[in-house]
């Protein structure tokens, strides 16, 4: 008899909950996808959690507990506490410790009279209830972490998976001035359609971010660059000398590349905060994107990041590409769009 699949969602960055979706079907053979909701995409599985793992554009992974109904009064709160009292803890947590401390996170969408902390408080009373010996924990020493999200009168209770160091990769890792998710530079690196045989570059690669996810998939060769010292020497210590890598100072506008020499590009282009007082876009766009389809071969396609728009859109048209925009992005307070721009 097959294993029952069991049933999980990913958190992603609004707007690029497609580009998860896809990552899903891709690399976990057996996914059966859900739900997409905003920043959330539900799928079921029967493989273990280790190939999960794999999915880069998701930011936490977790495992669905419980669902049920719950309104929208405070009374309400004790069903909370009762079905999670109800529930088999110990077999949904058993990669955890046990004795254990938790915490429960919770949000709400909707109309309620009780506060999302209250909710939480709900949940966690009935995880003392069901878990004796378990202890609540803080939000900076825990080994448990549980999340209650209540959507108008659906619960969903779950365990979370990952910690900070699935989304940001690595606890070592070097981050530049404004640098860029990961999670979002792996959105940019799929869109591109990574295949083993691309010679790949970013313009502006900061600390090496969109470089260093690449790096999930064959490649022929790849550079990146940035006019920043400070950003080279980051992207340098976070790449580690890979094979094929080069990683160099330089101007966007001015690529020491050689014509057609790239298949495909990636860039999160300087906007928001990373841009000087009186800089002007039209100019540095026009730059950047004249030299990008000058060492993209013709038919090669550029990913790019910005909530620039009508310059991005009249340099795109001034160096040759045609340019789609695919979704506008949640990020920081900015709402930036992702653009796919096809040299003619």
């Amino acid at each position: 008899m097959k294993m029952k699949p069991t049933l999980y969602f990913a958190t992603v960055l609004p707007g690029l909950e497609y580009v998860l979706e896809q990552e899903i079907r891709m690399k976990i053979a057996d996914a059966k996808v859900g739900s997409v909701e905003r920043g959330k995409v539900h799928f079921a599985s029967r493989s273990p959690v280790e190939a999960l793992t794999k999915l880069r554009t998701a930011d936490n992974l977790y495992r669905l507990v419980h669902r049920f109904r719950v309104g929208p009064h405070k009374a309400d709160l004790s069903r909370i506490e009762r079905e999670i009292a109800g529930l088999d803890l110990a077999r949904a947590c058993t990669e955890r410790l046990s004795p254990a401390a938790f915490i429960v996170n919770a949000g709400r969408t909707g109309k309620h009279t009780y506060s999302r902390f209250e909710a939480a408080e709900a949940a966690a009373r009935g995880v003392v209830r069901r878990m004796a010996r378990w202890a609540r924990g803080t939000a900076g020493a825990h080994d448990v972490e549980f999340r209650l999200d209540l959507v108008h009168e659906d619960a969903l209770f779950a365990l979370k998976l990952t910690d900070a160091s699935f989304r940001y990769r690595t606890d070592r890792r070097v981050f530049a001035r404004a640098a860029l998710r990961p999670t979002v530079a792996h959105a940019l690196v799929l869109l591109s359609k990574p295949e083993a045989a691309d010679r790949f570059v970013d313009p502006c690669c900061g600390s090496g971010t969109i470089v260093s996810e690449r790096l999930a998939y064959p490649y022929r060769r790849i550079w990146g660059g940035d006019a920043s010292a400070e950003a080279v020497e980051a992207a340098n210590a976070n790449i580690g000398g890979r094979d094929r890598v080069h990683i160099r100072r330089w101007d966007a506008r001015q690529l020491p590349l050689d014509a057609a020499c790239a298949d495909k590009a990636a860039a999160n282009l300087p906007f928001g905060r990373q841009i000087a007082a009186g800089a002007n876009l039209l100019e540095l766009y026009g730059g950047m994107l004249a030299e990008t389809a000058r060492v993209l071969k013709p038919g090669g396609l550029a990913v790019v990041l910005t909530d620039a728009e009508p310059p991005l859109l009249h340099a795109a048209e001034r160096a040759g590409f045609a340019c789609v925009r695919e979704s506008i992005l949640s990020l920081k307070g900015l709402h930036p769009a992702v653009y796919r721009l096809h040299k003619r």
